[in-house]
């Protein structure tokens, strides 16, 4: 069987059959040791919503085809439709991670606020805390390990370990607040109108290249929305678009056992010439020589 043969997907069932998790309860799953945090590992695409926090050390990780370096303070947020593959964690590591469903998540902050925030500024996927808020953040992850132990369960326990990833999420919203305070109406306006575009952006497997399938569905023009997108990112809604589209080709050229006429149909190209002339306009080769390029790479 080649070792390309399928890109695996992520989902909360994954790590509700580890045995050894902290804690795993109906769209809530914790985890801390060393080995169950490799199971987080790809090439896979995240159906789910993860949370990593490094109280000691750091990690390495790909998400969305970029290598990602979280070290002690930070805070990394995996989202829906993320790709991720090839973590390393390094001598001294220590921390935790909240994998939680989209569930869970409406159920313990109303209007996903936290996620939110994170799909706007998706170049900050990684949260450099203050200190103070690290600090805090270390405390629940001692809190969550504590109360998550199967013999400290009480008949409210689940009511309880809610409660700890409510006040978590507060603490980081409020850390992502005073970094991006927004005050006006208008960028409001923008605000939710962008976010659910990278919504409907990342919310398919087989994303649209058009500018116009997004803004239909959010009934505005595509001029409106493009101009929106590079008030509030400097980008426009194209640009995102391509961002995307780009990923993806590169991650199933790596992973999958697909043949390239496969991916360019999979992809809704409208022929194998058109899917070769886009790859090689913006990736720089042809789509064998990038597969080639991309599987040789360490």
């Amino acid at each position: 069987m080649s070792q390309y043969a399928e890109i695996k997907c992520l989902d909360i069932s994954t790590f509700e059959k580890v045995s050894s998790a902290r804690y795993k309860d109906e769209g809530i799953v914790v985890l801390s040791g060393e080995d169950e945090l490799k199971l987080i590992s790809g090439p896979a695409r995240v159906d789910i919503f993860i949370l990593f926090v490094c109280t000691e050390g750091k990690f390495q990780v790909n998400v969305n085809m970029s290598t990602i370096v979280v070290s002690e303070g930070n805070v990394l947020l995996c989202k829906p439709n993320d790709l991720i593959d090839e973590n390393v964690f390094f001598p001294g590591f220590q921390g935790y991670v909240l994998c939680l469903s989209p569930q869970i998540i409406r159920e313990c902050v109303p209007g996903d606020g936290l996620w939110k925030q994170a799909f706007r500024h998706r170049d900050k996927s990684v949260i450099q805390v203050s200190p103070e808020t690290f600090k805090v953040l270390a405390l629940y992850g001692d809190l969550l390990c504590l109360k998550t132990r199967a013999e400290s369960r009480r008949s409210r326990g689940r009511e309880a370990v809610l409660s700890i990833i409510r006040s978590l999420q507060c603490e980081l919203l409020d850390e992502l607040d005073e970094c991006y305070a927004v005050d006006d109406e208008q960028q409001r306006q923008r605000d939710v109108l962008f976010r659910n575009f990278i919504d409907l952006l990342i919310g398919g497997k087989v994303k649209s290249r058009a500018v116009s399938w997004y803004s239909d569905r959010l009934f505005v023009t595509s001029k409106h929305l493009s101009t929106m997108c590079k008030l509030v990112s400097g980008r426009t809604a194209g640009d995102w678009i391509k961002e995307y589209v780009l990923m993806d080709i590169r991650f199933q050229l790596k992973y999958s056992d697909k043949s390239i006429k496969e991916i360019s149909e999979m992809m809704n190209f409208p022929n194998l010439s058109f899917f070769a002339k886009y790859v090689r306009t913006n990736l720089g080769d042809s789509p064998t020589e990038l597969r080639k390029k991309l599987r040789e790479r360490k």
